[in-house]
């Protein structure tokens, strides 16, 4: 068996740190990130805090707008 790498737990705060980072560094809002998704902006309020993670398909979306990889979202890859 694989063992991760890290905690399920540090692999929600890398994702919620930088997510924020991105939309803070791409100036724009949670709002407008979630009308890109076509998702709520409370489920992009969620995702930010931790409270909840995104599906696979909005994983890609996001990967997608951000020009990240889904490993750099997640914290499998530092690379940007």
């Amino acid at each position: 068996m694989i063992s991760p790498k890290y905690s399920y737990n540090l692999y929600v705060e890398i994702f919620t740190k930088r997510l924020n980072k991105l939309i803070k560094d791409s100036k724009t809002t949670k709002y407008k990130v979630a009308k890109e998704l076509g998702c709520s902006k409370q489920s992009v309020c969620n995702w930010c805090n931790g409270t909840s993670e995104p599906t696979i398909t909005y994983l890609r979306k996001l990967a997608v707008l951000f020009n990240e990889s889904a490993d750099y979202l997640l914290g499998l890859s530092d690379d940007l």
